[in-house]
């Protein structure tokens, strides 16, 4: 996706948004750095950059939720959905799961998973966005990983899954090209974005994202430093 096509047909990126951490979503904002709005507003600030408008991708958003009223997330804060499980297209190109508490996600987030799992591209989730998607049985037999800290606990409530202790991990979808990308917490999961992004879209302009937002992203890895903590 490195050459300039200012006719592409916009990206459609989902995102489920209820009961989730804030943080677990920064990585989108490396998806809106993409933007031909988010190009044009940098460049405006700093004319050497114009060169990269060309690179532009049109994105469509979609919040998703239970319901179009105000979701919930940390801290305290609300987003208004733009389409709830029912509604919203289960042929997306990505979707992000952020990380709630699995044990209490809405059973009709389970069917849209199962469902959109079958024609979307990439599914990316942070934190124990991963859990939540486990539980929709899309991670059975796949390589995950969640919050380091709860990855015990995912073993034993998901034991379908081959929870890894890695900073994120990547395995096949469920049809040809399709991928599953699962990031620990959300430090992992902004370097698990990068990651995607540096992989799938202009590296210029995603180099440029990761240095005005001040991420490390020559020192991103896949790979914790340190074994794995005891929490007992």
């Amino acid at each position: 996706m490195s050459n300039p096509n200012s006719t592409t047909k916009p990206l459609r990126v989902g995102v489920l948004y209820e009961e989730t951490q804030m943080s677990d979503l920064v990585g989108l904002d490396l998806l809106g750095n993409l933007t031909p709005k988010t190009l044009n507003m940098i460049a405006e600030m700093e004319p050497a950059l114009a060169p990269l408008k060309q690179y532009a991708i049109p994105i469509e958003f979609l919040y998703i939720s239970s319901s179009l009223e105000l979701a919930w997330t940390t801290p305290e804060m609300f987003v208004k959905p733009t389409h709830t499980y029912e509604t919203a297209p289960r042929d997306l190109d990505i979707l992000l799961l952020g990380g709630p508490n699995p044990a209490a996600v809405k059973d009709e987030s389970l069917t849209f998973l199962r469902e959109a799992s079958k024609s979307t591209k990439v599914i990316l989730t942070t934190c124990t966005g991963a859990m939540w998607l486990a539980r929709s049985g899309v991670l059975d037999g796949k390589k995950a990983t969640t919050n380091r800290m709860m990855l015990n606990v995912a073993r034993k409530m998901l034991p379908q899954v081959e929870w890894m202790d890695q900073r994120w991990v990547v395995d096949e979808g469920h049809f040809e090209g399709a991928q599953l990308w699962t990031a620990g917490g959300a430090g992992c999961g902004i370097d698990m974005f990068m990651e995607y992004t540096y992989q799938n879209f202009d590296k210029r302009v995603v180099e440029t994202g990761c240095e005005g937002f001040d991420f490390d992203f020559h020192g991103r890895s896949q790979f914790y430093k340190s074994p794995l903590p005891s929490f007992s």
